[in-house]
């Protein structure tokens, strides 16, 4: 399991007001909350983050220094949501997650497929349904991300989440959700047959008796 570092200073007050001062400072405000924990207003350096963040990997456990009054704490924290302006790429807000290396969290991990599907040589499809699972582990079972073996797939097969198993890790969606499956292509609409020309009136009704 990847392991990172970042350095955290504590901050006095909330708001619009304080935070546009930290980041003038070159600051991120950020929040230290987690199970059984307080949360902690804190702030981290904008260059350490753009460091951090271009290195680790989502659900990664980072090891944050966190000072206050003069005394340092390590904590292990994750990142569970990043702020961002609209337009570009600056960090305007930070939570992290404080955890427990023995109690288990819950996280959404991305799936990624592997191997080409016997039923694409036969004209098939692949078809992804999810995307991501949300998971259950302790922090340093956490899998970067889900293989699935899709080789074997013919057409019309599919694989469940109840077919995926991981070492120490539950998987939390349903057992019966699709999670990739080989379909055939959409056949080409066969063009309607010409309608016959009506038959006149006259042609197909015999001349009246007198």
């Amino acid at each position: 399991m990847e392991e990172a570092r970042i350095q955290a200073e504590t901050r006095e007050g909330r708001g619009k007001g304080p935070a546009r001062r930290l980041r003038r400072l070159n600051r991120i405000p950020a929040v230290l909350y987690g199970r059984d924990v307080l949360p902690v207003a804190v702030s981290v350096s904008s260059k350490d983050w753009r460091v951090l963040a271009a290195h680790v990997r989502s659900n990664a456990i980072i090891r944050m220094d966190l000072t206050d009054a003069g005394v340092v704490q390590e904590r292990p924290v994750m990142v569970k949501h990043v702020q961002k302006r609209p337009v570009g790429e600056s960090v305007l807000h930070i939570d992290f997650l404080q955890v427990s290396m023995e109690r288990a969290v819950q996280v959404e991990v991305p799936i990624h497929l592997v191997g080409s599907p016997v039923g694409v040589a036969k004209g098939g499809v692949v078809e992804q349904h999810l995307r991501t699972a949300m998971v259950e582990s302790l922090p340093g079972q956490i899998p970067e991300k889900i293989d699935v073996d899709i080789s074997n797939l013919d057409i019309g097969d599919s694989i469940h989440i109840n077919e995926i198993s991981l070492p120490g890790v539950k998987l939390l969606d349903h057992p019966d959700v699709a999670v990739v499956g080989v379909t055939r292509p959409e056949a080409e609409e066969a063009p309607a047959p010409a309608a016959e020309a009506p038959v006149p009136e006259e042609a197909s009704a015999g001349k009246k008796e007198e």
